[in-house]
């Protein structure tokens, strides 16, 4: 079993991208968990949402505790809070950032997502680049899968857009 943790602000877009992974899990004949954490957030306050993914039923219905892979939709997260807590012992973090540090994967998905016209509310949406992101970094579903699964997740003049770049993440230095 895969367990994921996402870190994001509210209106970023964190449990959608859960949901879009849990749902290209059971496309590809997998199943998927996606688990949002919901309180009296507003927008910008820092979220999380939980997603797992098995080639066999998933009978736990809790939060995960510990991620295999952390992923941090927005960067300045990493300064405000200890992210690294969430993680099992050889957990892959991947967070939105223009540069890597020895314990993350960067991908700079708010210049893609800028780049591609995908803002809402003054906000970049980097949620599907992020969830391509951990396709491509852990293998647990496929890039083909998101791509299907877009359509179903992001209001119909955001579709091409999203489908437009794939990111390439930056490996560690």
């Amino acid at each position: 079993m895969i367990e994921v943790v996402f870190f994001g602000r509210g209106g970023m877009g964190a449990v959608t991208a859960a949901q879009l992974l849990a749902r290209v899990a059971t496309i590809e004949g997998k199943y998927g968990q996606a688990i949002p954490e919901f309180g009296a957030e507003r927008r910008g306050a820092i979220v999380r949402a939980y997603l797992r993914i098995d080639d066999k039923p998933l009978e736990i219905h809790s939060a995960v505790s510990a991620g295999d892979y952390v992923v941090v939709l927005d960067g300045r997260i990493i300064r405000q809070i200890d992210v690294r807590a969430w993680g099992k012992p050889n957990a892959v973090y991947i967070v939105n950032s223009k540069t890597a540090e020895p314990w993350y994967i960067a991908i700079d998905a708010t210049s893609i997502a800028l780049k591609h016209g995908l803002v809402a509310a003054g906000w970049p949406l980097v949620n599907m680049v992020m969830a391509a992101a951990f396709a491509a970094v852990s293998k647990a579903v496929t890039l083909e899968g998101i791509l299907r699964a877009i359509p179903d997740f992001v209001p119909a003049k955001a579709v091409e857009a999203n489908k437009k770049r794939r990111p390439r993440p930056t490996k560690r230095p």
